[in-house]
């Protein structure tokens, strides 16, 4: 299948199924088209992500007479029940997945009913997100592009997924979790899409080399929390262990990760969870983390990461929360203070956490980067509406919940309803 050609440049955007192009291309050394992370976009990770069911994912692929100059993560939903960090038309008015709908005056809620935005969100499908199962953007450009024609391709894309999302007969379409940079090189003023933040990427850094370091870097008052919370973990009935590699992942996980899929209002699909680990062990094994804490010789914790460079990249944890207390502290000390304890020594310097619980992230030294998605539902859409409402609420509480962890020009890059 092959999006038509824009006739204005020497460029031709194409859609191809995921492992089509990819596979003829060494994709070892492409790059971030603005210097950021590409743990995401990795050819390894992509081809784990490939052999996930049932998403269908296809790749947005720009060429011109040198071949292939730049990947893009496309993740195509025909019905209702998808991913629901990347299915569109669910992402509105859920806030689940982003909004806050506490922190709206009166006269800023939508005006649209449940059954409006039910039978809205029905029509839009089917659906295309340009994006990455990893809550980054994931797009690559080849290692010899420079930064004109980074910019000149990245200023195309926007109407590069809305052509492809026109071939694919989408009746909505957006470019999700994008950074501050990538919105400034993508957006444009008459362009057709409604940009609202979808969260913040939650990021710990450490310069020094082991656990003693990162207290150290931490305020008075910060260091003697994380310490209590560490020896409480360390005097309590649980255990943790932190293994590598493919064998890391076991079967003994699969519960949990389905049960975490159910908090995310998304059917546990036992099978998904144990192909997803399957996945990762095949194709990204030698650079999995899993960390996995006990009780009574079982599993009542567990989290995953992906480790490329001197970062560490959270991909799912899971907790038994029937079998422990807060005060285990399990989370903190299996996410953030075994990893940090662990990895310091061996020359991890940035922890990448998600976006979530920015409160409890900036206690323990975390700083903030918004995500942000660019929608497209059509005109006088009522899913416009329940999108504007969702990206004021969601910017207030990462004003307010981020504090002095993010910087506030990462936010005004965006034009739109106030935030404060």
């Amino acid at each position: 299948m092959n999006a038509r050609t824009r006739t204005a440049s020497a460029v031709r955007w194409a859609v191809t199924e995921l492992s089509d192009v990819a596979a003829r291309t060494d994709l070892d050394t492409w790059e971030d088209p603005v210097g950021r992370t590409r743990v995401w976009s990795r050819p390894d990770f992509r081809r784990a992500t490939e052999e996930l069911p049932p998403h269908r994912a296809l790749q947005l692929v720009a060429f011109d007479h040198r071949g292939p100059r730049m990947f893009v993560p496309l993740l195509l939903t025909e019905h209702a029940g998808g991913l629901l960090f990347y299915d569109v038309p669910a992402m509105a008015g859920d806030e689940r997945a982003f909004g806050d709908s506490a922190r709206l005056g009166a006269d800023e809620h939508p005006n649209v009913t449940a059954t409006e935005l039910e039978d809205a969100r029905t029509a839009a499908y089917p659906s295309l997100a340009a994006g990455s199962y990893g809550s980054h953007h994931g797009i690559l450009v080849h290692p010899a592009a420079d930064a004109a024609e980074r910019a000149s391709l990245l200023e195309g894309l926007p109407t590069a997924v809305a052509e492809a999302a026109e071939e694919l007969r989408c009746a909505s379409h957006a470019l999700l979790y994008l950074t501050p940079e990538l919105l400034c090189a993508t957006a444009s003023p008459d362009s057709e899409y409604r940009t609202a933040v979808l969260g913040a990427e939650s990021v710990l850094e450490c310069s020094g080399d082991s656990w003693g370091d990162y207290l150290a870097s931490l305020s008075t008052r910060r260091r003697s929390r994380v310490w209590r919370e560490r020896r409480a973990y360390g005097e309590s009935d649980v255990v943790s262990e932190i293994r590598t590699g493919p064998d890391a992942l076991g079967e003994d996980l699969i519960e949990m990760r389905a049960n975490l899929r159910i908090r995310h209002g998304m059917p546990p699909d036992r099978e998904r969870s144990a192909a997803e680990f399957r996945s990762l062990a095949r194709w990204c094994g030698d650079r999995v983390v899993v960390n996995r804490a006990w009780r009574d010789g079982t599993v009542v914790g567990f989290v995953v990461l992906l480790l490329d460079g001197d970062t560490v990249y959270a991909r799912t944890a899971g907790f038994d929360y029937e079998r422990l207390s807060s005060h285990h502290y399990c989370y903190f000390n299996l996410v953030y203070y075994d990893v940090l304890e662990w990895g310091l020594p061996r020359g991890i310097r940035r922890l990448e956490l998600g976006l979530s619980a920015y409160p409890a992230k900036r206690t323990r030294g975390c700083g903030f980067e918004p995500r942000f998605g660019l929608f497209s539902f059509g005109p006088d859409n009522p899913l416009e509406r329940v999108l504007r409402a969702q990206d004021t609420g969601e910017r207030r509480r990462l004003v307010q919940e981020c504090g002095s962890g993010m910087a506030r020009t990462d936010l005004d890059v965006m034009e739109g309803t106030p935030w404060m």
